[in-house]
Formats: structure tokens, sequence, C-alpha cells
């Protein structure tokens, strides 16, 4: 989020060219969906435009992903650990942005950017406590590890090892 800008982004770059894009919260939650499954092709995230599409499939699918990662240099976390995942964590989500704001992500839509500004700015909520256990890395405490556990986000399996420990029984 660029604060020395008068407005959010409306669009994405590809190859020198912009193209007007759907900003609204629940359009980028389905988009972080689609980046947790399996197989993604990259026409999948083709809602995600309003109307002309890239021909650059590849370039406007990385556009998309810079829009909704929007890299930043802080934080600084030890170990890089998710602690997040929009679609498991969407009713922690949902009451702490009620929680904390007074606001009903199903009332309207808000641009993506300023939830995301919202996520960040949480505090005193139930998905904050579990962004802590989640980020926890004293394991010698066993309740806390306890916790940990009971929390942690699922791991991706890969499933090339998987078919190779299949496939040769290891």
């Amino acid at each position: 989020m660029n604060l020395a800008k008068a407005f959010l982004p409306e669009a994405v770059e590809v190859l020198g060219k912009f193209y007007k894009i759907h900003t609204g919260h629940s359009f980028w939650f389905r988009f972080s969906q689609l980046l947790n499954e399996d197989k993604l092709f990259l026409h999948d995230a083709d809602f995600l435009y309003d109307g002309e599409i890239p021909e650059d499939r590849q370039a406007g699918f990385d556009a998309l992903c810079k829009f909704f990662y929007e890299k930043k240099e802080i934080p600084r976390g030890e170990g890089g650990e998710n602690i997040l995942d929009y679609d498991i964590d969407a009713e922690l989500l949902y009451a702490g942005i009620l929680q904390c704001y007074g606001i009903d992500l199903f009332d309207e839509q808000y641009h993506w950017h300023k939830v995301r500004a919202m996520i960040v700015g949480l505090h005193g909520t139930k998905l904050n406590e579990v962004f802590g256990i989640r980020s926890w890395s004293d394991t010698k405490n066993k309740e806390a590890m306890k916790l940990k556990r009971e929390w942690a986000l699922p791991e991706k399996e890969n499933k090339e090892a998987i078919d190779f420990f299949d496939k040769f029984g290891a």
C-alpha cells in the first residue's frame, strides 16, 4: 500500500499495458484458495480481470500475484513459517475484522489492499492469539508446543515425493 498515492490500484501492469482488475476482497480470498490447489492453470485466474485479459497469461498471472502479495520488508521473521491461511482462518479473520473495526466483510466489498492492511493491524483478537501460538519457538515448553501442533497449518504435501515413496516403497 502506497500512502503517497491518492488512490489504490485498480489495474495490473502486464508487459507495459494496464489491465483493469476486480479489487474486492472476495475475489482475492478466492484467488488464495486457487493458489493452494494441487493443479492450477493460468486461465483459472481470469475471473480477476474486469474486461480484457492479457495474451501472455504467465506475465498476467505474475502481475496478479504481485498485486496479491505486495512484498514487504518488515517484519522479518525467523524461519519464514507461514502463520496465516486465508481459507483455514476465514472465521478468525472475519471475526477479528468485525471485532477490531466493526466491519462486516459480507456487507460490502473492500479493496484487497485495505483488507490486508486491516489484517496486519488486528490486535487483541483470537487470530492474534493463534498467530502467537503458530510462531512459538520454545521447544522446552511442552504445553506451548502442544498448542502449536493443535493450531498448526497443514503442511503442503509434496506430490512428487509421495509418488516416489509409493513407487519405491521407501
